[in-house]
């Protein structure tokens, strides 16, 4: 089982930023972050760069970098610069990030994954979201409901173009007229697509190299959206490569595990009430166990992300899933 990792990377930018997140997200229960504790943008950058590092010499099989627009609670640190600076501290280990397609156009996308694959291991992997956040599409004049269909054909030209094809497309949402990009990966971008819905899932099926879980998905959910994902790549020559997402925080024990992180989950984080079947929360025994009972069901690569906010805590916690789980879990 291979285990990476993303980053927290939403901070606040200023006191009152929590009270304004719950104002526009948690109290619409969308799917987002609570902000991080230091307003300092400078010092949130060195502590990104610090995890990133930390992952890379805890031998973490790779790290991912998110993506968020139009905030106007917190600094969202965008992915393409944030994740070319990281590389200068996260080595060989593999790296990737995600863009929510309906705020970005394919061909600039493409540009950016094709400059980064030169200068990261690879091949560079680009994880394709959708987005949540009904904030975000009002900013952008961006109907929400054409969020699946805008993702569909984004997926389809970014893959033509990182292929090295000259593209002519007419589109619901974009129209291109012989168009290509240099440079192009030498090893081909891999593309996953995150995805919680059967539709969504249908997608990763048909047009993705992998299929990003949702972190909130029940052991049974993620059984059934398993099968249907699997059915359809069969139905379309696809190799299936399921992603297992999770949330997680190791501590000593589990005791001092849940202590840290209920806090957060009682504050809203990420939208979702956290049932103690969808985390990865415990001590490194109690996730080494968790993570075998994922890979028996057919899970081989998993994405954790940390639930906590506080910066010691984070890097702590990388520090014993590197020591104790990572080594467990390898050969798994």
């Amino acid at each position: 089982m291979l285990l990476g990792t993303s980053l927290r990377f939403i901070f606040a930018s200023s006191e009152d930023s929590l009270r304004r997140y719950h104002e526009t997200v948690v109290a619409k229960g969308e799917f987002s972050d609570i902000p991080l504790g230091v307003t300092d943008a400078r010092v949130q950058a060195r502590q990104l760069l610090e995890i990133a590092r930390t992952a890379a010499e805890h031998h973490f099989g790779f790290l991912m970098v998110g993506d968020s627009h139009a905030s106007s609670y917190a600094n969202a640190f965008a992915p393409t610069p944030t994740l070319a600076r990281m590389l200068a501290v996260t080595g060989d280990m593999p790296v990737g990030l995600l863009y929510l397609a309906p705020f970005h156009h394919p061909v600039i996308a493409a540009e950016q994954v094709g400059t980064l694959a030169a200068f990261a291991p690879e091949p560079l992997t680009l994880v394709v979201g959708n987005g949540d956040v009904s904030e975000q599409f009002t900013g952008f004049r961006i109907a929400k409901g054409s969020r699946g269909r805008r993702s569909e054909e984004f997926i389809t030209v970014v893959r033509a173009l990182l292929a090295g094809e000259t593209v002519t497309h007419e589109g619901e949402f974009f129209q291109l007229d012989g168009v290509r990009i240099n440079p192009v990966p030498a090893v081909p971008a891999q593309i996953w697509v995150a995805a919680t819905a059967g539709g969504a899932v249908d997608r990763a099926g048909r047009l993705g190299d992998a299929w990003e879980t949702a972190p909130g998905t029940s052991p049974e959910e993620l059984r059934a959206l398993l099968d249907r994902y699997r059915a359809v790549c069969a139905e379309h020559g696809r190799v299936p490569d399921a992603v297992l997402r999770r949330d997680i925080y190791v501590a000593e024990t589990d005791e001092q595990a849940w202590e840290a992180v209920e806090p957060m989950i009682a504050a809203g984080y990420r939208g979702f009430g956290h049932e103690r079947d969808t985390s990865l929360v415990g001590s490194a025994g109690t996730v080494v166990k968790r993570l075998a009972g994922y890979r028996d069901m057919g899970f081989e690569k998993v994405l954790v992300r940390h639930i906590v906010g506080d910066h010691q805590q984070i890097l702590d916690s990388l520090r014993r899933i590197g020591d104790d789980v990572i080594p467990a879990v390898a050969d798994i």
